[in-house]
């Protein structure tokens, strides 16, 4: 049941680090957090996940999904991996309605900033055959890599096997379809 409130949060804040495989300290939990394989999912101190987020670390071969000290999940956003893994490095700081896929690994380093609306697509379906429905054929990954003290703008698009440098500015609605270096401002 959901338990709004004060109380709720002093609940969360004392069950959901029995369900994680690692908790650091001072962790908060909005309400209504779906927590997916939460053994493999290790979160670090002074972490801050929104109402309404999802954390899934599904998968046969994976680690699965690790949240440095200090970040923040904004609402409403997603984390999911498909046999895949999830690294936020610290600080890393995710705005609402966001999406990090992964289907082999998807990074982002220390202290990039990612606005609403933002989706790190780190996977896709591979389809060979013209004649058969793209459901039915398997997926690739190659993953996705952002460097140290990113920025995001709203609305980012981050394709499958991209490379963002560290210091790289990326415009509002960009779709990357190539790798970025460091320093550079793509829009």
């Amino acid at each position: 049941a959901r338990v709004p409130g004060l109380l709720g949060l002093f609940l969360r804040a004392k069950f959901y680090p029995c369900l994680l495989g690692k908790c650091g300290r001072a962790v908060v939990f909005g309400a209504n957090i779906v927590l997916r394989h939460p053994h493999k999912i290790e979160i670090g101190d002074n972490v801050i996940i929104d109402d309404n987020c999802l954390l899934d670390a599904k998968g046969r071969d994976n680690t699965g999904i690790r949240i440095g000290s200090g970040v923040f999940l904004g609402r409403n956003s997603i984390l999911s991996c498909k046999n895949g893994d999830i690294v936020l490095g610290e600080r890393v700081n995710i705005g609402f309605n966001c999406e990090v896929f992964s289907g082999s690994r998807v990074a982002l380093g220390a202290d990039t900033l990612v606005a609403a609306y933002c989706y790190f697509i780190g996977g896709d379906h591979n389809p060979q055959d013209v004649d058969t429905s793209v459901t039915q054929q398997g997926s690739r990954s190659h993953g996705i890599e952002v460097g140290e003290k990113c920025w995001f703008g709203a609305g980012v698009k981050v394709l499958d096997g991209i490379t963002v440098g560290s210091n790289a500015l990326v415009g509002a609605g960009a779709v990357l379809t190539r790798s970025v270096p460091a320093y550079a401002l793509a829009v």
